[in-house]
């Protein structure tokens, strides 16, 4: 199991260093974890030369082996308290697309700090999209988003740049008024948790959203195997299965992931603020 051909997907090298690497007499994680690397280097760099930036390659390798095999999947670069905005009105955001890149699913977790209540709302369309009808449900879910935060302290929280950058699109195709405030109030009132997250963590698994929910926050996710890839498969099927039993279960575990998925970049705020 400690293998290092069985840990790609965590270092990651390629088979060639990998195979490199085990000329040099390490074959494991915690071989590469105690290796000496500058003796190692000048005999291990003659042979990869078909990869740019080897040196930095092996040490990011065996900085991510020493975690590996001490346990570890998020480690914390710094210390004290980690500034992130906040909001009377904080509203979590993630969209779901199909396998022919169309907007579906508009899922929101909206928090009140005025209630106390928290809540989802979604905006979906489970049908075979064509651009205008992608766009037509762009223009409901930003409608909603725009009547919400009218006149409100608020802010909307994702986890990457995916969602703005779709709503960019959304505004260029179609020069809808709504679309259009969309795009501006994303500018000033939209807030990215990854580049926060990766400024304060290294990750020995990266740090996607499922890794740093469940690692950090301690969130699971209702779906034993939650992913935006799978989550295209139940979309098909919630609407070309056989039967309405069928599709309306996979209706059901999309909106369910969706919903997991903005509570989980909530549930990472409150842990990013809860760091001293």
């Amino acid at each position: 199991p400690d293998d290092l051909s069985l840990q790609l997907a965590k270092l990651p090298l390629d088979a060639h260093e990998v195979a490199t690497l085990r000329g040099a007499g390490v074959t494991t994680v915690a071989e590469l974890a105690a290796a000496e690397l500058d003796a190692l280097l000048p005999g291990y760099l003659e042979q990869v030369t078909h990869r740019t930036g080897a040196e930095e390659r092996l040490r990011l390798a065996q900085r991510r082996a020493g975690l590996v095999h001490s346990g570890v999947q998020l480690e914390r670069l710094d210390a004290g308290p980690i500034e992130l905005p906040s909001a009377t009105l904080e509203i979590d955001f993630d969209l779901e697309t199909s396998a022919t890149e169309r907007i579906y699913l508009w899922g929101f977790w909206v928090t009140d700090a005025r209630t106390g209540g928290s809540s989802y709302h979604q905006v979906s369309d489970f049908r075979h999209l064509e651009r205008a009808d992608e766009l037509e449900l762009a223009v409901r879910a930003l409608s909603w988003l725009r009547e919400l935060t009218a006149s409100a302290d608020a802010l909307v929280y994702h986890y990457s740049a995916y969602e703005r950058d779709q709503i960019d699109r959304l505004a260029r195709a179609l020069r809808h008024p709504v679309l259009e405030w969309a795009a501006e109030y994303s500018r000033e009132h939209f807030v990215d948790l990854f580049p926060i997250v990766r400024q304060h963590f290294f990750g020995t698994e990266g740090l996607g959203l499922k890794v740093v929910a469940s690692a950090g926050a301690g969130f699971a996710w209702r779906d034993a195997d939650p992913g935006g890839l799978n989550s295209m498969r139940w979309f098909k099927d919630a609407i070309d299965a056989e039967s309405a039993e069928e599709r309306e279960q996979a209706r059901t575990r999309v909106l369910e992931y969706n919903e997991d998925d903005v509570r989980a970049t909530w549930h990472v705020r409150r842990w990013l603020r809860s760091l001293a």
